[in-house]
Parts: structure tokens; C-alpha cells; sequence
């Protein structure tokens, strides 16, 4: 299922009648599934990027530096910014360098995680839209349970 605020207009402002597909549905048309370029997992609900590739929209929601050319559409997903480094780290859950790793956010913690493998993981990462741009913090296991034990202990 996809979240149609997530997807992009024309889906933000309502559902169509009928039989749609996505993007990646439509372009692939019976072929193997998908990879995203910014994680190692295929298929789920994806965009094209600007340079001809697949990433999923969480992906490019929560990779710092990758952009939207359409926000509003969610399209033209643009990964130019993102550092070589980012691509050539090591995700510490699935051991995998292919895609792009987020670093932990606690300072000194050199954790490096793909988006997907954190969120199937459960670990913390936060998203805010700020007037400056979008703000992402994500943090490794360990790091999540210290900031939930931080939370629990505050309410």
C-alpha cells in the first residue's frame, strides 16, 4: 500500500478511479523487480530518479542529501548531492555497501545503516520539513534504545 500524500500528486488530491499503477509499475511493465539505488531491497513503491534509476520514496525522503525536482509530484529524485562516501559505507545491519548509508546521528557513533534495513529494523529516524529544508536524524540500534529509554523516562 502507498501512502498517496507520500506518492505525489495527481494521488495528494485524490485517488483515481479505476485501475492505476505507479511509476515503476507502468515502466516495467512484467519485468523483474526493481532496485532501489539508494538500498539494497527491490520492489515497494519507488520513483525515477533524474539519472534514469529506481529509489524508493522513503529513501529519498530520508537520504539527507537527495532531492525532489517536483516536490509536489515526488518526482525527478535526484541523488547527485549525495556524497561517494555515503555510497561506499557499510550498512552494519544487513552488511551490504550497495545503496546509501545514513551515519548514526550520535555524535562519535560511526554506525552507518541503509534506510530500509533501519525501518525494517525499527530503529529511530526522524524526519522534519523546516522553512531551511528538511531536517534527518537516524540512529543506530543501540542508539535508539538510548533514546527511548530517554523518552520513557521523560513522560
Amino acid at each position: 500500500m502507498v501512502h498517496a500524500s507520500c506518492y505525489g500528486s495527481p494521488l495528494a488530491q485524490a485517488i483515481p478511479d479505476g485501475d492505476w499503477f505507479c511509476s515503476l509499475c507502468a515502466a516495467r511493465k512484467g519485468k523483474p523487480a526493481a532496485s532501489c539505488c539508494l538500498c539494497p531491497a527491490k520492489g515497494g513503491a519507488m520513483k525515477r530518479t533524474t539519472e534514469g534509476r529506481w529509489a524508493h520514496i522513503a529513501c529519498a525522503l530520508l537520504v539527507p542529501e537527495v532531492f525532489f525536482r517536483d516536490p509536489d509530484g515526488r518526482d525527478g529524485v535526484d541523488c547527485s548531492r549525495v556524497p561517494a562516501h555515503r555510497f561506499n559505507k557499510e550498512c552494519y545491519i544487513c552488511e551490504s555497501s550497495n545503496g546509501c548509508a545514513l551515519e548514526c546521528s550520535q555524535p562519535k557513533c560511526s554506525r552507518g545503516f541503509h534506510v530500509s534495513c533501519g525501518l525494517d529494523g525499527g530503529l529511530c529516524i526522524e524526519y522534519r520539513e523546516e522553512k531551511s529544508g528538511a531536517i534527518v536524524a537516524g540512529f543506530c540500534r543501540e542508539h535508539t534504545e538510548l533514546w527511548e529509554k530517554v523518552l520513557r523516562n521523560h513522560h
